[in-house]
């Protein structure tokens, strides 16, 4: 005769091993995805459908003619560590805008800003990156015969210390400040020190992006620098 305590011990085991047979099985729920990050152009797309009210198709190369017509794109226009620049408009047109982003410490992207181009200041080489005390800077875009005021105060009223050409150097020592629709910086150079707008400056590394053959310079301003 069976011991019947052997068959409640059979019957235990045989259920554990149902019960292990079902969890490693084809039931088992699949882990969660993981959210995809958005990239720098689905960040630009956010804040154009919400600022602009326009369809976004993203990289212009991707513009479909007949179906895209009328939404904006972006084309990248340069790299400076964490920011990147891109230009934005029309699909099939030319820009009308430059969106800058920053890749922020979690991976994510953020909008710093986007600036029209503004057709009456005319055209300066070079991508406007942000500017910091320290850093070195150079005067361009200036019409032929023209020069970079360079002032007492932060602002178009201060009294003019020295007038730059173009190609010249300076450190940024100050700033910024705000005014008469400028942002001015304190800079100083070879034998001149004091107050510019920063419509006229771009770091070096933006010059040389500017000159590269695929992005030629654009012609020279006849605007007066201020």
């Amino acid at each position: 005769m069976i011991d019947p305590r052997l068959l409640v011990l059979a019957t235990v085991v045989t259920l554990a091993a149902a019960l292990a047979g079902c969890s490693s099985g084809p039931g088992k729920p699949a882990a969660t995805a993981t959210p995809k990050v958005p990239t720098a152009v689905d960040v630009i797309g956010q804040w154009v459908r919400t600022n602009r009210n326009v369809d976004f198709v993203g990289d212009c190369n991707l513009a479909k003619p007949g179906i895209d017509v009328g939404k904006l794109c972006v084309r990248i226009a340069g790299v400076h560590g964490t920011l990147r620049a891109y230009s934005l408009g029309p699909t099939f047109s030319d820009p009308t805008a430059l969106a800058m982003v920053q890749k922020q410490q979690d991976g994510t992207w953020k909008v710093l800003s986007v600036t029209n181009t503004d057709l009456s200041q005319g055209s300066v080489p070079g991508i406007a990156w942000p500017l910091q005390i320290g850093d070195e800077v150079v005067v361009v875009g200036l019409a032929k015969g023209d020069c970079l005021s360079v002032r007492d105060q932060p602002t178009i009223n201060g009294k003019r210390l020295a007038c730059e050409a173009q190609g010249v150097k300076a450190i940024i020592q100050d700033g910024p400040k705000v005014a008469d629709n400028y942002t001015w910086w304190k800079i100083t150079g070879n034998g001149f020190a004091g107050w510019a707008a920063d419509h006229w400056l771009r770091l070096p590394e933006a010059i040389a992006q500017a000159l590269q053959p695929a992005t030629p310079t654009p012609p020279a301003s006849g605007t007066p620098a201020r």
